[in-house]
């Protein structure tokens, strides 16, 4: 699946919430759980792109960013983040977006537009 997405919370509420909102808006949606997981997914499935949170129970959606390009290197990432500021370090080139919790659906839906059209 060309355009799959890797959706990337420990955060089962979000998780669900958020891959409920894609699937409504017609996106195929792979979800991970920890940064483990979303590596496991990225070597099995060819994915667009990832959108992963800031803090993961196992790893930060900047660890992971860098380690999920190593992979995919068409992968586009968008960080999710209820951070102020964050430094993004080596993933600046890597993080596409970032998007701020609680996220709205529709900035969701309107970012993951862009990149999939560009």
């Amino acid at each position: 699946m060309k355009n799959l997405i890797l959706l990337v919370d420990d955060d089962a509420h979000i998780l669900e919430t958020a891959q409920d909102i894609m699937e409504a808006a017609g996106f195929a949606v792979q979800t991970a759980e920890n940064g483990a997981a979303a590596l496991k997914v990225l070597k099995d499935h060819a994915c667009r792109v990832m959108i992963v949170d800031f803090n993961l129970l196992d790893t930060t959606g900047i660890e992971l960013a860098v380690k999920a390009r190593d992979i995919q290197r068409e992968l586009v990432v968008v960080l999710m983040t209820g951070e102020a500021h964050v430094d993004l370090g080596p993933a600046q080139s890597i993080i596409r977006a970032i998007l701020t919790k609680p996220v709205n659906p529709s900035e969701l839906i309107d970012i993951i537009h862009k990149i999939l059209d560009s």
